[in-house]
């Protein structure tokens, strides 16, 4: 019998038998469009911005090594296995951690919360821990309607926040209707428009939730003092206003947040809750926080402390590992890193905006965070794939079909930087030639 540290863990089996193992036992429809995608295939070893599959998108071809500029929607910001959170997940466990139980008090959530507050503007201070974004969003949707004793929610027409309760009531009816999963109290308005959200704000209102960068949406940059205007009317009517940091945060934008100067450098505002997810996991453990303001922890656990909570939320070893992401992406060094090659990707973006300005119809982002909406929607799903060909992984914006969005891991090189470019470059020449064929 082998020993644990010969165990295998990738291709234990052909690409084939898995995708067979994975149709029978886990989503059949999804290995269904995969293959009409042409990328039916099992990511193996991966490393850094790189990920290879078990084998080729066909049968005969090689495998493919791939540069991932999708990262999971902020999940891999830095890339696959980064050694030093890989480290610290092995120094946690050989330090005595586990999961820890969620029903004590715990040192490392304690730690974690201290160093988000640290991080956070004003008097967001306080923390509740959970494991993915839409559990994240659910606390902060709750912890809104118990402080201001109403049932409202405003989100944004494309916005996305989580598959799970509230989360999913705030989104858009393609995910929400299979589910019958719709409510009077929740409404959307066009994102990026004031005057649509004074219209929509009442007494009965409890939260505003809004992205800084809706993903989904089209990766959507609002006008220049729109979140400050939105904080005014939240405060003129007593209403939460709630920023999902999910993708757009975590120095994505060059900014740790996108609130606090990441879309412009004189909007900074202080929301009464900041959600994070996906990039809190660091790709290695995972782990959501939603922070928000002293005074509102009254209204919820005052009269019964153990009201909310989430058993594996916040574990010992997840709080470890987000503790040591936090360290390095909040560095000035790393920040100014993503800043800059921001603005190399922007210039690189718009160039190729010019050469297809027939197809492009607008490029828009900020920091490593971009997306290309084409004049047609199937040339934003027929680009992705094309770029997929040329070895890089990125995808179409759920709410805007016609839009790719661009998210490289933020440890990206200059020289990994400019080889995307050159890629996506070729891919949408290619689509060119095949539109014009």
């Amino acid at each position: 019998m082998k020993n644990n540290s010969e165990k295998k863990y990738i291709g234990t089996l052909s690409q084939t038998e898995l995708l067979k193992l994975y149709a029978k036992h886990v989503n059949k429809p999804k290995v269904q469009i995969f293959k009409q995608f042409g990328f039916a295939v099992i990511p193996g070893e991966r490393s850094g911005i790189y990920l290879k599959t078990l084998g080729g998108s066909k049968k005969g071809q090689p495998p493919m090594e791939i540069i991932n500029c999708r990262s999971s929607g902020g999940v891999f910001n830095l890339g696959h296995r980064h050694p030093e959170i890989v480290n610290e997940l092995k120094d946690a466990l050989n330090g005595g951690l586990d999961l820890g139980d969620h029903m004590l008090l715990s040192e490392q959530r304690a730690l974690l919360g201290r160093q988000l507050a640290e991080l956070l503007p004003g008097d967001l201070d306080k923390t509740t821990f959970g494991v993915s974004g839409g559990e994240a969003i659910d606390s902060a949707i709750k912890f809104s309607r118990a402080y201001t004793k109403r049932k409202g929610c405003i989100s944004a027409i494309g916005g996305y926040h989580g598959h799970t309760g509230f989360a999913l009531l705030t989104g858009d009816p393609d995910f929400k209707d299979t589910f019958l999963w719709n409510n009077p109290d929740f409404m959307q308005v066009p994102f990026g428009n004031l005057d649509a959200m004074e219209k929509a704000i009442n007494e009965d209102v409890a939260c505003v939730i809004l992205e800084g960068i809706p993903a989904t949406g089209g990766v959507l940059i609002a006008p220049e003092g729109y979140f400050p205007g939105v904080r005014e009317l939240c405060d003129e009517n007593g209403v939460m206003l709630i920023l999902d940091e999910v993708q757009s945060g975590l120095g994505r934008t060059g900014e740790f947040w996108s609130f606090d100067g990441g879309l412009y450098p004189n909007d900074k505002i202080v929301p009464d809750f900041v959600v994070c997810g996906k990039g809190m996991s660091s790709g290695i453990y995972p782990l959501s926080t939603c922070s928000y303001k002293s005074k509102i922890e009254k209204s919820i656990f005052k009269e019964d402390p153990f009201i909310h909570i989430s058993t594996t939320g916040g574990s010992d070893l997840g709080c470890a590992v987000a503790s040591k992401m936090l360290e390095i992406q909040s560095d000035p060094d790393f920040l100014a890193h993503v800043k800059k090659l921001g603005e190399s990707f922007e210039k690189g973006l718009r160039k190729i905006q010019y050469d297809h300005s027939d197809l492009i119809k607008e490029v828009r982002g900020r920091g490593l965070m971009w997306g290309i909406e084409f004049y047609e929607e199937i040339d934003g799903q027929l680009n992705m794939l094309h770029c997929i060909n040329e070895g890089v992984l990125l995808n179409y914006c759920g709410n805007n079909k016609a839009t790719d969005i661009i998210m490289p891991p933020l440890i990206i090189t200059q020289e990994q930087l400019t080889d995307v470019l050159d890629r996506i470059s070729n891919a949408i020449t290619r689509l060119s030639k095949l539109k014009k064929s």
